[in-house]
């Protein structure tokens, strides 16, 4: 049995009853591990509302990564309302988090951290970040951490090379213009998750091949 991780959320519903989404992952390279639906819904099928830019072909994956690694907590939580006040406790290894906030922002969370993890071409690009998983973090946190693992990134990719301390020097001399770029990233939010990736597609570039 492989060794693995854990993230649960735990929410307590506006009708005081209570939901949880337990996401579990390899402990080696951070990929999600749940179960997927024996029946996934419609929605789930890669030719319904296929990214544009997916790479995906309808003959060997049948269904969105992503999208069918999100259906059982969406199931689970679809009688809220996404103005709904909830009460989310987050737990991990490392630490506890609870926080009142709305369910659009709740759900905000555990989708992108599953949409990171489950195996979309696209947003396996923030895997490592979804291994440092920061619940509910500011747009100030998000950018920094974004621009860290940028620049770790392209350090781990020039190690060895005799030009990897020039090219690690440059990039901090344009840290200015590498924070805007991830703000812009991450200023079209939740919605467009891919579109923004495709378009700064060096921005967020660290995987666990890369550092391997």
């Amino acid at each position: 049995m492989k060794e693995s991780l854990r993230i649960r959320y735990g929410f307590d519903l506006p009708d005081g009853s209570k939901k949880q989404v337990d996401l579990c992952f390899d402990a080696k390279n951070f990929r999600l591990t749940n179960e997927v639906p024996a029946k996934p819904p419609f929605w789930t099928e890669l030719k319904f509302s296929q990214c544009a830019n997916c790479p995906l072909s309808e003959d060997e994956h049948k269904h969105c990564p992503s999208a069918l690694h999100m259906a059982p907590a969406v199931e689970s939580l679809k009688e809220l309302v996404s103005f709904d006040t909830v009460g989310v406790t987050v737990t991990q290894a490392e630490r506890t988090v609870h926080v009142e906030t709305s369910a659009q922002q709740a759900l905000s969370s555990v989708l992108g951290l599953i949409m990171a993890t489950s195996g979309c071409p696209w947003t396996d690009r923030l895997r490592p970040m979804a291994r440092f998983h920061l619940p509910f973090a500011s747009e100030a946190e998000t950018v920094y951490r974004s621009v860290c693992m940028f620049l770790l990134a392209r350090y781990l990719k020039s190690a060895g090379e005799s030009s990897g301390f020039a090219e690690l020097k440059d990039l901090y001399e344009n840290l200015h213009d590498a924070i805007a770029r991830c703000a812009r990233v991450f200023a079209a939010g939740i919605e467009a998750p891919v579109r923004c990736l495709a378009r700064e597609p060096k921005f967020i570039h660290l995987t666990y091949r890369d550092a391997s």
